[in-house]
């Protein structure tokens, strides 16, 4: 590896080949006996000083400045789709990669992606739903296996914040990932000691949830869960979530169904991420239930009233972004969703600014192209 990086930053540094065709065998020997010294004299010394290579390497990581939206999964669940992950979308600060939600398919997307679970610091549930919570354990495996326990110095903590019961949810999936990795750790594949690095926060109220030296994150309770009895929503809920970051302002709706609460929540917001539906294409899909003469079930009258009153259609997203003065739409969650365009041009005919229809692994930035950050506050794709 080091090799590599002493010829990467010394281009000169190799023999021209019409030189070495005048080198007798005995002096090339010499040379390339000399040659061998001298680099393995440079590796023991870019072990033991970082050197200019490896700066500059480091130097051309540095993230480009400004909010980088990149949706992970895109498909409103639970049940699955081969071209569409759960939801799941990671805001980018200053390439500070921030989680909400974590639906199945998480993980591989993350991969797709190259995006370093580890890395991620903070994850926020905007709801405890299957297809928004249940790719939360690949992550936290993922996770758990870059845990170095051994390491001297403070260990890693991965902070999760969600409504109630996200206490309870985390502790249930390390839980199951704990006997898999105690297995190694008897085997010796593993660390001996097995520590909970997951920080887990429950949300029980409005307003700011969540501050750092990057984004300032303000939570409102939605309509999602409007139809649930009394008795469950006192420890059930779903909320909304808006990001203040030095570059604007990125508001997620989660799931809900129209909701003066997020209207408020999203007022003159530079971007609104919102849920939608199609309900001309959920019709559809039930038709050929209706022609074989089925007869609705309690949970089907159940799932009508859900997807009717607790989600979104294109209508509902258009006036609730007019309403809320948003510069820009993007959609996510896409329930039935046919043709993405579809949903674009029903947005539009209620709402007059642009209109995103998201796809897995899209990416959204906003801030100047230049990378300062200072600039434009139109999201546009990321180039």
């Amino acid at each position: 590896m080091f090799i590599s990086q002493v010829s990467h930053c010394n281009p000169n540094s190799a023999l021209n080949a019409k030189l070495l065709m005048r080198f007798t065998a005995k002096r090339l020997r010499s040379v390339v006996n000399r040659t061998f010294v001298l680099a393995a004299s440079a590796v023991l010394l870019l072990a033991a000083i970082p050197g200019q290579c490896i700066a500059q390497d480091s130097r051309a990581a540095e993230p480009r400045k400004g909010d980088q939206i990149l949706l992970l999964g895109t498909h409103g669940g639970p049940g699955l789709e081969t071209d569409r992950s759960e939801p799941a979308s990671l805001l980018i600060v200053d390439g500070r990669p921030y989680l909400i939600d974590c639906g199945i398919g998480t993980m591989r997307r993350l991969l797709r992606a190259g995006i370093r679970s580890d890395s991620i610091g903070t994850i926020f549930l905007t709801h405890d739903h299957p297809d928004h919570a249940l790719g939360l354990v690949d992550v936290m495996s993922n996770d758990f296996l870059s845990v170095d326990f051994g390491a001297r110095g403070p260990r890693p903590a991965f902070r999760i914040y969600g409504p109630p019961q996200t206490q309870e949810l985390v502790q249930a999936a390390y839980n199951f990932i704990r006997i898999p990795y105690g297995i190694f750790a008897a085997e010796h594949l593993g660390e001996a000691a097995l520590v909970d690095p997951f920080e887990a926060h429950d949300i029980a109220h409005d307003g700011v949830i969540f501050q750092d030296d990057k984004i300032r994150v303000i939570a409102a309770e939605n309509t999602h869960y409007q139809l649930m009895p009394a008795k469950f929503r006192a420890r059930m809920k779903s909320y909304a979530y808006r990001f203040e970051t030095p570059y604007g302002v990125i508001v997620f709706t989660g799931d809900t169904g129209p909701s003066d609460a997020v209207v408020r929540l999203a007022k003159g917001a530079d971007v609104l991420v919102s849920e939608v539906e199609d309900l001309r294409g959920r019709e559809n899909a039930a038709r050929p239930q209706t022609e074989a003469g089925r007869e609705a079930s309690e949970r089907a009258k159940a799932l009508e009233a859900h997807m009717r009153l607790e989600h979104l259609t294109t209508e509902e997203v258009g006036k609730m972004a007019t309403k809320a003065q948003v510069k820009t739409v993007v959609l996510y969650h896409l329930v039935l969703s046919g043709r993405t365009k579809n949903f674009v041009s029903g947005v539009q005919e209620f709402y007059s600014g642009p209109v995103f229809a998201g796809e897995d692994l899209a990416r959204y930035c906003l801030g100047a192209p230049g990378g300062d950050g200072n600039g434009s506050h139109a999201l546009q794709p990321c180039q």
